[in-house]
């Protein structure tokens, strides 16, 4: 597949994931009656919202162009595809999962999504200018960051 589509398509799903992040990790975090598991939601569900405004920006700068699509439904079938990768439908479907889930089982949903995040933000890499890149780069590290946070409070809540 050559490098057609929009960044500002993949941008808009990014804002989606990170909205919907922060709005599991904020439920996660008063949910809780784990004081590490409400630290980590809540730095983390930070970080979300910070992501949030940093794609809101990037998506202001972006150009815009148009694209040919090599078959009919190409482009549909490509979001789609990403779109696939999501966890939860909306900000509201996130909290009530957070709600409705044992703090371990939240924690290995939250790495399933940080997982999915990233994947999500290394395809909207090949679709950005070079000048561009450094906000998706610095997003990459952070949300690695938030999988070793995820993996590492997981195995200090996990019963031995």
């Amino acid at each position: 597949m050559t490098n057609l589509f929009l960044a500002s398509e993949i941008l808009e799903i990014n804002i989606e994931e990170e909205r919907n992040g922060a709005a599991f990790y904020l439920a996660l975090a008063e949910k809780s009656t784990n004081k590490q598991v409400q630290s980590v939601a809540r730095q983390i569900a930070n970080q979300e919202i910070m992501h949030e405004k940093r794609f809101r920006e990037l998506l202001d700068r972006v150009e815009v162009r148009e694209f040919e699509e090599q078959y009919p439904g190409e482009f549909s079938s490509y979001i789609d595809g990403l779109k696939g990768h999501q966890i939860f439908s909306n900000p509201p479907h996130a909290a009530e999962t957070a709600n409705g889930t044992p703090d371990i089982e939240a924690i290995q949903l939250a790495l399933k999504t940080e997982y999915a995040t990233l994947k999500l933000l290394n395809e909207l890499r090949r679709h950005l200018d070079k000048s561009e890149i450094e906000y998706v780069d610095l997003t990459i590290e952070e949300e690695e960051e938030h999988v070793k946070q995820l993996n590492d409070l997981l195995s200090k809540i996990t019963p031995a």
